[in-house]
């Protein structure tokens, strides 16, 4: 019976994952976002009223939560749709109703590969669209809801913690504990990100396990009935869940606690497996979207990795140790109930943890490396370290932040514990996180891969029962009765399959192949342009904006751990300018691996070269200076620098750009296949003494110089590069009247087609292949 209400549950599950990733949503997963962007647009005034269902604090202002609203637009009324809105107070209660008046904001799509997509976030928890600079008119909340005691609660807890520990630790710890982010420091967050524990900051399966089941099994240890134990456990484990923001991940986890305790309070056997598609069934019916969420997938999965690769993995080990335990007592005479030293038993805990940790990480890699693009190396042995630590981490700070709020010297003691456990926590990721190859940048494998990985992760697995299946089936075998044998079968299993599980993971690691591709990114107000030789080496030209805040952290960098470029070969720079510098700058200062960094030989000097020089030698980085006539490149593909001339000089920077025309050989045969130029920031009188100088023709892509200004794309220049391709990088808004008009009219009189990184985001360029990120309208 578990297993059919498994299998329709299941059949649930993949009915929703056909309409939510498929060709034909026939359940209507997506109605609710494609209603709210059909009837509400950007800067629409609406007036909306709904529940709060929760609030977080981040950067000094409060995100409110409402679920099920009533809209009212102009164009009509929508309801039941959940928002979002911004304040400066967190005084508004949970659960009680407001009324709210502002200016609506959809949610936004990410302008290049590997960008946060806002919009998918927020649509796979229920959230369809943001109000800005919102009016509350009306609160309404009645007298008990006005308490907001389980907010206030947490707020107590924090500030017990963040008076008894440094300020990065009392984060840590609220994180840890009570799932309150606002604190978190960033650079501690980005270290565990790093080395592969941020996992440990949220709330998952572990806290209900340390909270909630271990005081139920106190309960019942104490003689307490299953019922009255059950009821008491879940209602803390149903407060504890809201108390600490009701993350998915603590929801599947309360849900399957709950579902045990009925089990066992019907004297039923619970099933884990069924406990969670039942989980999955029920979260999924409320949204279906749920099925697109990061932390949903990464919950979900890492139980079902857990049961059918980790515990399989697990029960070999103890196999094993089971049989060498026998051999023991059957050579020494000891009592088989007589326990084994402590120092067997310690090397034995410490075998199931590595095992334990090592089977989840290589379980875990399609999914980690699907949503972040790369993976730590060394994370099974920081896991084994620290995962240890967490139940005494949690039940100490739990214990140690209530009884502060009652008595803070006594709850102060209490948490200097915490204090140990952080500092050692952090020490630990600190010196592992700058050890060589702390992380591999795979980039995104495709759908089909992962598929293949898993199945012969399960194969792998399954081997020798398969084997012995098989065998049988062929041949009356004999059960091998000899101890030794049987000991030396188990060990030699269990290396063959801890072996080809590690080479899996290793040839998971290794990033796809790519073929030659110019991507020019959208950056806003500036360049960024990464280019593929086809044969392994990577180019970048430029990189900086004035329009984006961080643009390296935010765009270049995600962009290339996507690509799985965890290193970039040359990248060139035009000229010194922060809409062509500032991201090369931040990835530097982040101690991202730029082995050469390509500069001008007439570059002029000044404040920011100087900088940029300074971060390069800090970094191991190369400074490579090209004059006219340099080639830079591969068999494949080479770039040669036709401008700045020999000994030119200039007062405007501008005009110094250098300027690089591309050749991409495909078959080595010296015939070119693909050309392009590149001109930084340019202007029509150098362009005109390119033109002339006869070093350019017909290209097949031109990347118009100083982001279509009016200044530059001379007539005379576009007449004799006449491009096929012509690409445009600039923000839609912005303070330069990028591009003109006259310059757009230029490119589209000599280009066969004219592209705009403000209307298409990024645009990938191949010998035959335009793809625009973003369609335009």
């Amino acid at each position: 019976m578990r297993r059919k209400l498994c299998l329709i549950s299941l059949v649930y599950v993949f009915i929703i994952a056909f309409s939510v990733y498929g060709p034909l949503d026939f359940i209507g997963a997506y109605a609710k976002v494609n209603t709210v962007s059909s009837v509400i647009a950007d800067g629409d005034r609406i007036d909306v009223q709904g529940n709060i269902i929760r609030k977080e604090i981040k950067k000094d202002s409060t995100i409110y939560y409402v679920k099920d609203a009533d809209i009212y637009c102009e164009k009509g009324t929508l309801t039941n749709i959940s928002i979002i809105f911004k304040l400066d107070s967190d005084k508004i209660p949970n659960k009680s109703k407001v009324n709210i008046t502002g200016t609506a904001k959809l949610f936004q799509k990410p302008r290049n590969e590997g960008g946060f997509d806002e919009r998918s976030y927020y649509n796979s928890l229920g959230y369809y669209l943001m109000v800005d600079g919102a009016d509350v008119k009306a609160v309404k909340a009645g007298r008990l809801i006005s308490l907001d005691l389980l907010y206030r609660l947490n707020k107590g807890v924090m500030s017990v913690y963040s008076k008894s520990l440094p300020g990065e630790e009392a984060g840590f710890l609220g994180s840890v504990c009570l799932g309150n982010k606002s604190d978190l420091d960033s650079q501690l967050k980005l270290l565990f990100q790093l080395v592969g524990i941020a996992h440990i900051m949220a709330v998952s399966g572990l806290h209900i396990s340390v909270v909630c089941m271990s005081f139920y099994r106190f309960l019942r240890a104490r003689g307490i009935s299953f019922l009255a134990s059950g009821i008491v456990a879940g209602v803390i484990a149903v407060m504890y869940g809201l108390l600490t923001g009701g993350s998915i991940s603590s929801v599947r986890a309360i849900g399957m606690f709950l579902i045990y305790i009925l089990a066992d309070i019907l004297g039923e056997c619970y099933d884990s497996l069924t406990a969670l598609a039942v989980m999955a069934d029920l979260l999924l019916f409320d949204n279906p979207l749920y099925l697109t969420n990061a932390s949903f997938i990464f919950s979900f999965g890492a139980i079902l990795a857990i049961v059918h690769l980790v515990i399989p993995l697990n029960k070999m080990y103890t196999s094993f140790c089971s049989r060498k335990r026998r051999l023991r007592i059957s050579d020494n005479g000891f009592d088989y109930n007589e326990k084994e030293p402590i120092l067997i038993r310690f090397k034995q805990w410490m075998g199931s943890s590595i095992i334990f940790s090592f089977s989840i990480t290589v379980s875990m890699l399609p999914l980690v490396t699907y949503f972040y693009y790369e993976a730590p190396l060394y994370s099974v042995i920081l896991n084994t370290l620290i995962l240890p630590l967490m139940p005494v981490l949690l039940l100490v700070g739990l214990v140690g932040g209530f009884v502060g709020l009652l008595v803070f010297p006594a709850g102060h003691g209490i948490l200097l514990l915490t204090h140990i456990i952080i500092y050692l926590d952090e020490m630990i990721a600190t010196i592992f996180s700058k050890l060589p190859l702390a992380n591999a940048v795979v980039g995104r494998h495709g759908i089909l891969a992962a598929i293949i990985y898993y199945i012969a992760l399960a194969l792998i697995c399954n081997m020798f029962k398969l084997e012995k299946y098989i065998r049988g089936i062929y041949a009356n075998l004999k059960e091998e009765s000899n101890p030794r044998v049987l000991l030396r079968t188990a060990k030699k299993q269990l290396t063959v399959v801890m072996v080809l599980f590690f080479v899996a993971g290793m040839i998971w690691l290794i990033p796809e192949k790519q073929g030659f591709e110019v991507d020019i990114l959208d950056v806003g107000q500036g360049d960024g342009i990464y280019i593929s030789s086809g044969d392994g080496v990577r180019f970048f030209i430029d990189g900086g904006s004035t329009s984006s805040d961080a643009v390296g952290k935010y765009t270049l960098l995600p962009f290339l751990k996507f690509k799985g470029a965890g290193h970039i070969d040359y990248w060139f720079l035009s000229h010194m300018d922060l809409d062509h510098v500032s991201g090369v700058l931040e990835l530097l200062s982040t101690g991202y691996r730029i082995d050469n960094i390509v500069l001008s030989s007439e570059i002029p000097s000044g404040d920011i070269l100087n900088q940029l020089i300074a971060l390069a030698q800090a970094n191991g980085t190369n400074i490579v200076y090209m004059s006219q006539g340099d080639i830079c490149g591969t068999k494949h593909l080479s770039f040669k620098c036709v401008y700045p001339f020999d000994g030119i000089t200039s007062d405007d920077i501008n005009a110094l750009s250098l300027s690089l025309l591309m050749e991409y050989d495909k078959d080595c045969d010296g015939e070119c296949d693909y050309l392009g130029f590149f001109g930084g920031d340019i202007g029509a009188k150098q362009e005109q003494a390119i033109a002339a100088s006869g070093q350019v023709g017909h290209v097949d892509l031109l990347k118009v110089s100083h982001h279509g200004s009016k200044y530059s794309t001379n007539e005379q220049f576009l007449s004799v590069l006449s491009p096929d391709v012509a690409v445009i990088s600039c923000a839609k808004v912005n303070r330069y009247g990028h591009p003109s008009a006259e310059a757009i009219e230029r490119l589209e009189s000599a280009a066969g087609k004219v592209y705009y990184t403000m209307n298409s985001g990024r645009i990938k360029v191949t010998t035959d292949v335009i793809d625009e990120y973003v369609k335009p309208d």
